[in-house]
């Protein structure tokens, strides 16, 4: 294969992977707009949300379609608990933004390490899995450039849902008033919004983005209990983008994975592990905001 055709296989494959990171570089954004908190268990629901369509699919035998709807249910109502016992305990009263943030973030990493404590125990969660494809057939070829059926199921997946979340935030009343107090929770308050479920719907509406990103990972990564570390890489697309910017981290996610199987191609399939976190240290250091954030706001911790 001629060097031109590795480029085209490259950007192909980048951005199927690229959309997965997406997702869940989403899920990420969509709380930290919402409550200024790095949900460091986004990777873990992850997982969660890849052995919750194990289960379903292999255990009570249902169709591939079903995941689609009980995964994003299931790791809904995971947040919401998540949000109602633990982060309005923890903070010590009823989630405000701008509060004390760091006790908020150590309970997200209580929540992944205790989620990936769970999963453990589970009989037969030791063994390596993985989910068999969301669409099956032969490859599609484009020339040179191979297309695993797969791969387009993962491409219309991560279409589908980024279009559902942009039509939710800007046509309906719950995302107008979920985006009203992101943005100004006194504001939204005293305009009646009731900003306590709005916050436990984000907590919510990310750990089933994170579901989602989890059934559609799960055919092609090795399932584990460790598996959650993609956060990493998520985090990466977040942050080229802009934190506080969901195109931006759309766009982040799929230039990741571009970029890691670029560097994959032209220097070594060895550093594309350590291609995130370079990534992660340019952009601090040039572009902290990230390329499609403007609003660069001054915050005590």
């Amino acid at each position: 294969m001629g060097t031109w055709n590795l480029i085209w296989q490259g950007l192909a494959s980048g951005v199927v992977t690229g959309c997965v990171y997406a997702l869940v570089a989403l899920s990420l954004v969509i709380v930290y707009k919402s409550t200024d908190v790095v949900n460091f268990a986004g990777g873990e629901l992850v997982m969660i949300g890849a052995y919750m369509g194990l289960f379903l699919l292999l255990g009570l035998e249902l169709p591939y379609m079903a995941l689609f709807a009980l995964v994003p249910l299931g790791a809904f109502f995971l947040g919401g608990l998540f949000t109602r016992f633990a982060l309005d305990k923890v903070s010590g009263r009823r989630m405000v933004k701008h509060a004390n943030l760091v006790p908020l973030v150590v309970a997200t990493i209580a929540l992944s390490y205790l989620l990936k404590g769970i999963v453990r125990v589970i009989p037969f969660t030791e063994e390596v899995r993985r989910l068999p494809p969301l669409m099956t057939g032969p490859p599609i070829f484009l020339g040179d450039v191979v297309i695993q059926q797969q791969d387009i199921a993962i491409v219309l997946v991560t279409t589908v849902v980024m279009v559902i979340l942009w039509l939710f935030f800007g046509y309906t009343f719950v995302g107008k008033a979920l985006r009203a107090t992101s943005q100004n929770t006194r504001a939204a308050a005293l305009l009646g919004i009731p900003v306590n479920l709005m916050k436990l719907s984000v907590w919510g509406l990310s750990a089933a983005i994170a579901g989602i990103a989890g059934i559609l990972l799960a055919p092609k990564l090795l399932m584990t209990p460790d598996m959650g570390t993609v956060v990493m890489l998520a985090f990466a697309a977040a942050i080229i983008g802009g934190f506080s910017s969901l195109p931006g981290c759309v766009v982040g996610g799929i230039a990741l994975g571009i970029l890691q199987n670029m560097v994959g191609i032209f220097i070594s399939p060895q550093a594309i592990a350590v291609t995130p976190f370079f990534v992660i240290m340019l952009v601090l250091l040039f572009k902290p905001q990230g390329f499609f954030d403007t609003t660069m706001a001054v915050k005590k911790v």
